[in-house]
């Protein structure tokens, strides 16, 4: 007997996939992908068609351009880098799996006429959804260097041929960009889900992977797999190697909630690459000291696990001088549970300023998110942080959100951006933010619109 399970949220897909009767055996409560969720926002925007479409939302945000980077495919996470942005994308659909659609980079100098100027290719039935790029300056490398994470597109009878991992590109000439290497993960691997890129002060440049949440667990025993979290030495990008594979010592299936699963999901430097912070879901979002990379050292670990709340830590920033954790739980217990499960979370803060021991300030959540409806996703994503404590989430059907938070832990909403619903899904769904300093803009980018740049009204010098 085979078992169906989610598929993964990140591939943005209404599927359905099969997992091996045993892991079911090794941990019953493994009936649904974390990643289902969005399984479940897009069979709500599949029926959405014909509905009347949400109006766009501009709450104290301004327009300032827009791009539908070509179509053709559904778009994933945004970075940007001087006068660039850089999208990634998913599978394409549920029907062909075909994947293959690049990063998409878009010259925004002039904000108001974002132009589509280059892609960065992965290969057939892959994804590129993540991506981060940096300036960097080694013995071996100076210039922009892109990092972009491939996974295999499930569903698309390709998963066990195609290779997954790391991909490098030399983007100094973002126009004109240039593929450098590959650094794979071994071959049936699903993949890289979750990035990070950054130069230490020792010179040493250092790319994150979290891999995807099925490499994780063994489908003989379901128990959990070493290696959740690679560190790759990128100093000579064009000859990446392995520094560090680690994980957190968990019983897969020994998580809270609807979906009771411990695994990592996203890896963030911080401190210029010496900390790194993983999230990993049921487990708390995890510090670790990378003062020696080759041995990774848990500094704390920050659990969220009131009685309303599935855990599901998704990612994290550092906000208020590094002095405060915000935690961007990616609680889809409405879809997942039924809509008597306490809405869809929200966004968690931590006094950080013992980094040994963060203790809890506040939340933040929408009205939305605090409900059980179920004409959209409305969930937290990501935040990204301007001036401290102004903060930028992508919350999917709930567009981008701005907010703050008081030192006692009191927090409000100022802005809200929710793009016009796409032909594609029938509703907004944002999935990326990030804060351009060098424009003052806000980027979002959202599965089937593309790239959004919109101005928080009144915020300057950000």
């Amino acid at each position: 007997m085979r078992l169906a399970f989610r598929a993964s949220l990140a591939t943005g897909l209404a599927l359905v996939f099969v997992i091996p009767q045993t892991i079911a055996s090794a941990g019953s409560s493994f009936q649904r992908s974390p990643e289902g969720g969005l399984e479940r926002a897009v069979s709500i925007a599949t029926a959405s068609h014909g509905r009347d479409r949400q109006a766009a939302v501009f709450q104290n945000f301004k327009l300032v351009g827009h791009s539908d980077l070509g179509g053709g495919i559904d778009f994933a996470d945004i970075w940007a880098h001087g006068d660039f942005a850089y999208v990634g994308t998913s599978c394409g659909g549920n029907v062909s799996r075909e994947g293959g659609g690049g990063v998409r980079v878009v010259d925004i100098s002039h904000p108001t006429q974002p132009v589509l100027v280059s892609t960065l290719p992965n290969d057939r039935f892959t994804r590129a959804q993540d991506v981060v790029v940096r300036h960097v300056e080694t013995p071996s490398f100076t210039g922009d260097l892109a990092v972009v994470g491939i996974q295999s597109c499930a569903g698309s009878g390709h998963e066990g041929e195609v290779t997954t991992g790391l991909l490098f590109y030399d983007v100094t000439h973002a126009a004109h960009p240039r593929f450098l290497s590959e650094w794979s993960l071994p071959q049936g691997s699903n993949g890289c889900h979750e990035i990070d890129l950054v130069q230490r002060p020792d010179g040493l440049v250092l790319a994150g992977c979290a891999r995807q949440v099925f490499d994780q667990i063994d489908p003989e025993t379901g128990g959990q797999v070493p290696g959740a979290v690679q560190l790759v030495d990128a100093t000579d990008p064009a000859h990446p190697t392995t520094v560090a594979s680690w994980e957190m010592p968990v019983d897969p299936f020994a998580g809270i909630g609807c979906f009771a699963v411990n695994f990592a999901h996203s890896i963030r430097f911080e401190n210029g690459g010496n900390d790194a912070y993983v999230s990993y879901w049921d487990a708390g979002t995890v510090h670790l000291d990378l003062t020696d990379p080759a041995s990774p050292v848990i500094v704390s670990a920050t659990v969220i696990a009131p009685p309303d709340e599935d855990g599901d830590n998704h990612s994290m920033t550092l906000a208020n001088g590094g002095s405060w954790l915000v935690i961007n739980p990616e609680d889809f217990s409405p879809a997942d549970c039924g809509p008597d499960f306490d809405g869809w979370g929200e966004a968690y803060v931590y006094d950080n300023s013992n980094p040994t021991n963060p203790s809890f300030l506040g939340t933040f959540s929408t009205p939305d998110s605090r409900s059980g409806r179920a004409d959209g996703t409305y969930t937290i994503h990501n935040t990204e942080v301007a001036l401290g404590r102004q903060f930028f989430s992508s919350w999917y059907s709930d567009g981008i959100v701005w907010w703050t938070m008081d030192d006692n832990g009191s927090s409000r909403q100022l802005g809200q951006f929710v793009p016009p619903a796409s032909d594609q899904f029938g509703i907004p769904l944002v999935w990326g933010v990030y804060v351009d300093h060098v424009h003052d803009l806000i980027l979002a980018s959202d599965f089937g619109s593309g790239l959004w740049l919109i101005r928080p009204t009144g915020l300057k010098n950000f």
